[in-house]
């Protein structure tokens, strides 16, 4: 049975809205942050701030907290989506001899340790497989194709942002003194910052992934008359 293309343009449009609003709630949740160390700033002078202060200041915290876990399982689950469609496209592209099988497109997030490089591979693939200057019938020799530097920052990023949200966790857990606070505030910013160019460089990878794949069909539907089918909306 020929393997069927599966356009992205669905996907990724709901995805990129997805990492833009992943954006906005972190800087929403920054403002909370510069709020919070601002009062705990006053905290540590000897200008204590009245109980209501304080309870607001924790309010915005377990707001910021729940729109960014909303936004978060949103947005990742809209990126295996995509993610998983554009890998089980290039086999209707004409690669072959692929290095993993469908289901770890979107298992491989999730196993431990292997979870640090395997998406990583599998990114790659998918930018090899998808060059559309490549012959229509190119086997296994898109295995050698060079990655951009694009998908190399996206994936250092990703991967720092990760471990900088588990640095902030563990401070904001591990004392309730108002230096503690500040200190777990501080890492947090960081983390938004990461997690902020991580998505904004996640937008590129997705958009210009898509187009690459698009650019692909359309040349494999031209040079392959039973092919025509992928140049199909969706």
């Amino acid at each position: 049975m020929t393997a069927r293309f599966e356009p992205l343009r669905t996907p990724s449009r709901l995805v990129i809205a997805a990492l833009a609003a992943s954006i906005l709630c972190d800087l929403f949740a920054m403002w909370v942050d510069v709020r919070e160390i601002q009062l705990m700033n006053r905290v540590l002078d000897g200008d204590l701030p009245e109980l209501r202060e304080l309870d607001a200041s924790d309010d915005r915290q377990t707001a910021a907290a729940a729109v960014l876990f909303v936004t978060f399982v949103a947005t990742m689950i809209l990126f295996l989506v995509w993610f998983s469609r554009a890998y089980k496209n290039v086999a209707a592209l004409g690669a072959t001899e692929m290095r993993f099988t469908h289901g770890w497109a979107t298992g491989a997030w999730f196993v431990p340790i292997l979870n640090l490089w395997r998406p990583k591979q599998i990114a790659n693939d998918i930018w090899r497989a998808s060059d559309p200057d490549a012959p229509i019938e190119h086997g296994n020799s898109w295995l050698a194709r060079p990655v951009p530097l694009l998908l190399k920052a996206w994936w250092v990023m990703w991967i720092a942002s990760v471990y900088a949200w588990n640095v902030s966790t563990r401070l904001f857990f591990s004392g309730e003194e108002a230096d503690d606070l500040r200190n777990a505030d501080y890492a947090d910013l960081v983390a938004l910052a990461l997690d902020m160019i991580a998505a904004a460089l996640a937008i590129a990878v997705v958009v210009t992934m898509t187009a690459r794949q698009s650019a692909r069909a359309r040349a494999v539907a031209i040079g392959s008359e039973p092919l025509a089918a992928l140049t199909g909306s969706g």
